[in-house]
This record gives structure tokens, C-alpha cells and sequence, in this order.
């Protein structure tokens, strides 16, 4: 909420230089709770600067090359996990107080690189008032309520609830079940993580290619689900066949990291304007009870049935994710007709959209191949009916 109301760039130096004075403090620490402090910190002030950071990344970048702007952004933690495993022969407390100092000298450069995006939202919708005094302009509208009722935001939340319980397996149990294997589990790990490199920047790219043809939202949501349904497969394959567990370790860090990907893209722009902040914070929040049940209750679980209970798991959640998705409930909380046309009149890249919309008796004059683009596109969005109904009123005319 606070990103919604105060400066990006300061919330985003706060948390910068806070988990800087946590990772020195944890190189310095002498008992368990000073520990416990630090890492809880840690934890917060990370998921803190996400949200702000991505709020930044969509008011520098076009919607064209948003997807891939986005993934970069999302490569650091993934970047990350590829040096947890050579970290390891380092002793702990240099490894947390060099990267505390370089957290803090890497602070003092985004100061000075982020001067000019220092702007409060409120002061920008004062110069936005200014700019367009129009007292006939709706209200924006926002407030927890309204979230809480978007069934939009749920929606996003529970399909992208099965991908962070995916990562809490593959992070935690995977290691585990490889061990007890007698197989190492640092190959996978780092296999797993080069995955997710690649996954994430896959992603992102193939949104913004698709998006040129087709609508943005139906894009994401194919790439989305797709990604989620094919990251199952995968993990069952290490369950399945743990020799091979570095090969399915990078399909499934690939689909794992880029289903999250898209996901996080797609909530950071779910919500008005005015609380997107909020939006894709609350769907986080819902999203990270995935992990909560892949905690004790799965634990439970393995202990009771053994590890063969993991394909079981992973091939009843994807028949509720096909099923779900199946309803095609819309991605961004509705505004109204008039202004999901706008919406997609501003959209760059997508004049095919906006060409149907503003006259759609100039659909039939278009040649076979962008006339099926432009109805695929449509119809994935419900703006139109059924393909049938169309391409049958289209041959009677004829």
C-alpha cells in the first residue's frame, strides 16, 4: 500500500539499505534470536522493494517491451541462486558482511541514478488534475474492499497459488528426496537455477513478440497456464526418474521461474491504476499460502504415503488449473466497456485490436491470415462471439 501513496524510489533505497544493515548484522550476530531478527527483516524489507521496484520498471517502459523489461528485473534472484552453491566455500559471516557493504555502495549509486523518478504519486496526480481539469472525470477508484470483492484478483491468486507451492517443492522437498536417494542434489541445483535463468528471460521475450499479433492479456494468460501445467510435468519426472533429476531440474526451473514470472507481471498491472501497488501485494500475500501447504500438511503427507504421493498432488492440480482457467475470468479489474477500449487503443503494438474495435466492417476486407489473428484476439478476451458466428454471418454475406 505504502508504494501506492509515497516515492518508489524511496521505499526502494529504504529497503535497499535496510537488508544492507541486516546482512552486516547477521555477520556480527552472537545468538540465536539477534539470527532470527536479522533474517526476519531480511525477509520483509525484500518483499518490500518488489513491489515498488516493479511499479518503476512499468512507468519507464512501453507495454511492447514490458515483458522483457520485467524478466531482467526478475533475473536477479535467480542470478542469485547460481551463486548460492559457490558461496559455500566461503565462510558464512564474509559472505554476509561483503555482500551487506556492496548492498550499501550499490544504494549511493541508485540514489544518484534515481534522482528524477523522486515523485510522490500524489504529487503526480496533482499535476495530472492540473494538466486535464476536467470535472466530469469518474473518480479513481480503490480501497481494500474493492480488492478483496475483484473476483479478477482472486482469480490470479489462486492459479499463482500452485506455482509458489511449486517452488517450496522444488527449493525444499526435491533436495531432500534426492538425498534420501543417495544422488546429490548440488547438480540439481544448479541445473534448476540455470533453468529458471533461462525461463524468466524466455518468458518475458515471447509476451512481447506475441503481444504484436495478438492481446495482451490473452497472450500472458496463455503463457501462463501453459507454463504451470508444463512445470507439473516436469517435477513429477524428478519424482519419477531421479537419475535424470539435472535434466528435469532445468525444465522445471525453467517453467517454475517463468510461470512466476508471468504471474507477478500479470498482478503488477491487475489493479486501477492508482492501487496497482496494493493489487499485486495482496495477490502475493494470497499466492504465498502455496508455500504454507507445501510446508506441514505436505509433510504430513510424504509421511503417510511416501514420495509417490507427489504425483498424485501434481496431477489433481492441474486439473483444477485447466479447469479454472478454463472460465477465462479477465486479468485486470474491469473498468467498463468504455474504458477497456481505451485501454487497448493505447496499447502499442496491438493496432490489430484497435482497428476491429473502432470499425468492425473493416474486418471481412482484411486477407485470411490477420483477419483469424484479429478474432483469436477478440474472442480470448470475450469481445466477440463464438469464431462459428462469425465466420458463418461473414460467409452469408458473401
Amino acid at each position: 500500500m505504502a508504494s501506492d501513496r509515497y516515492s518508489k524510489v524511496a521505499l526502494l533505497l529504504i529497503g535497499l539499505i535496510t537488508c544492507a544493515a541486516c546482512s552486516i548484522g547477521l555477520a556480527f550476530s552472537n545468538h540465536l534470536w539477534q539470527m532470527l531478527i536479522a533474517m526476519m527483516l531480511l525477509g520483509i524489507v525484500q518483499g518490500a522493494g518488489w513491489v515498488p521496484a516493479t511499479l518503476l520498471v512499468q512507468s519507464w517502459y512501453s507495454k511492447s517491451t514490458y515483458g522483457t523489461m520485467f524478466s531482467i528485473l526478475a533475473c536477479g534472484s535467480t542470478f542469485a541462486g547460481i551463486l548460492q552453491p559457490f558461496s559455500k566455500k566461503f565462510y558464512w559471516r564474509h559472505v554476509e558482511l561483503y555482500t551487506g557493504a556492496g548492498m550499501l555502495l550499490f544504494s549511493v549509486v541508485c540514489y544518484f541514478a534515481l534522482r528524477e523518478d523522486n515523485v510522490s504519486p500524489k504529487r503526480e496526480e496533482e499535476e495530472e488534475e492540473e494538466e486535464d481539469p476536467n470535472p466530469e472525470k469518474p473518480k479513481k477508484k480503490g480501497g481494500l474492499r474493492t480488492i478483496v470483492g475483484s473476483l479478477v484478483i482472486w482469480h490470479i491468486s489462486f492459479v499463482y497459488l500452485f506455482t509458489m507451492e511449486m517452488r517450496t517443492i522444488c527449493e525444499t522437498w526435491v533436495q531432500l528426496f534426492l538425498t534420501d536417494s543417495k544422488i546429490s542434489p548440488d547438480a540439481f541445483q544448479i541445473t534448476y537455477e540455470i533453468g529458471g535463468l533461462v525461463g524468466t528471460m524466455a518468458s518475458g521475450i515471447v509476451i512481447d513478440l506475441a503481444t504484436r499479433k495478438f492481446d495482451v492479456d490473452a497472450t500472458r494468460r496463455v503463457i501462463a497456464v501453459s507454463y504451470t501445467c508444463l512445470m507439473m510435468f516436469s517435477a513429477a519426472g524428478i519424482f519419477e526418474f531421479a537419475e535424470l533429476s539435472s535434466i528435469f531440474g532445468f525444465l522445471a526451473g525453467m517453467f517454475v521461474n517463468g510461470s512466476i514470472n508471468v504471474w507477478c507481471m500479470i498482478a503488477s498491472q491487475a489493479g486501477f491504476k492508482n492501487i496497482q501497488g496494493t493489487v499485486s501485494a495482496f495477490i502475493s500475500f494470497i499466492a504465498s499460502s502455496g508455500s504454507m501447504l507445501a510446508g506441514s500438511p505436505l509433510a504430513f503427507l510424504i509421511s503417510v504415503f511416501g514420495w509417490r504421493i507427489f504425483l498424485y498432488i501434481f496431477g489433481i492440480q492441474l486439473i483444477i488449473v485447466l479447469i479454472v482457467s478454463s472460465f477465462r475470468v479477465r486479468l485486470r479489474m474491469d473498468v467498463g466497456e468504455k474504458a477497456a477500449s481505451n485501454e487497448i487503443d493505447e496499447e502499442e503494438g496491438s493496432g490489430v485490436c484497435s482497428t476491429v474495435v473502432d470499425s468492425k466492417q473493416n474486418l471481412t476486407s482484411l486477407n485470411k491470415e490477420t483477419r483469424i489473428s484479429m478474432l483469436f484476439a477478440l474472442y480470448a478476451t470475450k469481445k466477440i462471439k463464438p469464431f462459428k458466428d462469425i465466420l458463418s454471418s461473414s460467409n452469408n454475406k458473401v
